[in-house]
């Protein structure tokens, strides 16, 4: 069971605020309620096998561990709200307030290597989410046939995890090396890679640093020159350091349309601020480390010594690690996109004895983006897990479009 309760507050009906003019709504709203979540995978609560190949024959083998026992997770939501209308409703303003306290929070669990199998599951988290949003409308010119209306809003939100079950962090692991960590008083989800700092130029940097990977290879003129976070001149899982997350730090749109007599011009634009993308379509195409296809950026590669650039150099099968899941592929990934505009004229009165009314219009959809992203496409989903929300591994990007249309009453 998973009761909630709401109140709104109608301040307009008070006797004090019934004959003030220059308001016409301010509601007070607030609600608490219990929710659950069972948006999980069945997989992760049953036995689960496939099929692996060993010495020429084909065996079936666990793939998980599964919790049988796994239940949904639990929201505590409280959401705090005003409305206010003023100015014969020229000016409309939205605040909103939410704090959700999630407990029983699904996650991985650490699990020894001697299983053979993925990751074990269990509710073991608890993590707070809260944010605010504003939206305003205004409708700044207004005359019998000409009116100008501009709005929008801004949201930011925070998310903090305070349990992982006695655990101080959970490390989840995918393809490439790549790592993201679950840390108790930080956001979910963080990229966890190695930290950057440029290309050793020369051999005597390079000899300076003295500076070994995980296996004892040494780095060299050429090679990318990661921070050594514990001085212990060894680049290792010891130095991964968190590099940010999905999450920006606000987003929202804004928007704005002209009317004048039957026609009207309108344009719509969102923004987000802050997000972190790990581009993995550049990790691959600027390795320099196969014989596979390779971006244009990899012709400032480094070369010779002294040479000053921040791609390092080519190697056969990157023995050193310079391709390592690092701040290298982390991008900010904000942006300013204009996601229509539309130019329209509508009619009224009969044309030709048939048509009663009609709109005629020409749209275009994403024609401009703002972003220092180098992928494809700075607004994208990979999935909808929560998990992977920031990988860019190139999925098709949106299109350009110019639509040209005419809606007619007969």
């Amino acid at each position: 069971m998973y009761p909630s309760v709401g109140l709104t507050w109608l301040g307009k009906g008070w006797k004090f605020l019934q004959n003030t003019t220059w308001i016409n709504k301010l509601n007070v709203r607030a609600e608490y309620g219990l929710t659950g979540n069972t948006r999980f995978a069945s997989t992760l609560g049953s036995f689960n096998y496939s099929t692996v190949p060993y010495q020429h024959l084909s065996t079936i083998v666990r793939t998980n561990v599964p919790n049988t026992t796994l239940k949904p997770e639990k929201n505590a939501s409280l959401n705090l709200g005003i409305d206010l209308s003023v100015l014969r409703n020229r000016l409309n303003i939205s605040f909103d307030y939410y704090n959700n306290q999630i407990s029983d929070m699904i996650s991985a669990m650490p699990l020894s290597s001697i299983y053979g199998s993925s990751a074990h599951y269990a509710n073991i988290g608890k993590m707070e989410n809260q944010g605010i949003e504003l939206s305003v409308q205004a409708s700044l010119v207004r005359t019998r046939d000409f009116e100008w209306i501009v709005g929008g809003n801004i949201a930011h939100t925070t998310s903090k995890i305070k349990s992982l079950g006695g655990e101080e962090q959970v490390i989840l692991n995918y393809d490439n090396e790549v790592q993201m960590v679950h840390r108790v008083g930080e956001s979910p989800y963080q990229y966890y890679g190695y930290q950057a700092d440029g290309v050793f130029a020369t051999q005597v940097e390079a000899n300076e640093a003295n500076l070994s990977n995980r296996t004892g290879v040494r780095y060299n003129a050429g090679d990318v020159r990661f921070v050594d976070q514990n001085g212990d001149n060894r680049i290792d899982d010891k130095d991964r350091v968190l590099l940010g997350s999905a999450a920006p730090s606000y987003f929202g749109g804004f928007y704005t349309q002209f009317k004048y007599k039957g026609f009207a011009l309108s344009a719509e634009f969102s923004y987000s601020k802050d997000n972190m993308a790990y581009n993995a379509v550049r990790q691959q195409l600027e390795s320099v480390s196969t014989t596979h296809n390779q971006s244009l950026a990899v012709v400032n590669r480094w070369s010779l010594d002294g040479e000053v650039t921040d791609i390092p150099r080519a190697v056969w099968n990157d023995p050193v690690g310079n391709s390592y899941f690092s701040s290298r592929w982390i991008e900010d990934a904000s942006y300013l996109r204009m996601k229509n505009i539309t130019l329209s004229y509508t009619f009224t009165k009969k044309l030709w004895n048939f048509f009663r009314a009609g709109t005629i219009y020409v749209t275009g959809e994403n024609l401009f983006t703002a972003t220092k992203y180098l992928g494809m496409e700075p607004e994208f989903s990979y999935s909808y897990t929560e998990n992977i929300q920031g990988f860019d591994n190139a999925k098709l990007m949106q299109p350009k479009t110019v639509k040209v249309g005419v809606n007619l009453n007969f």
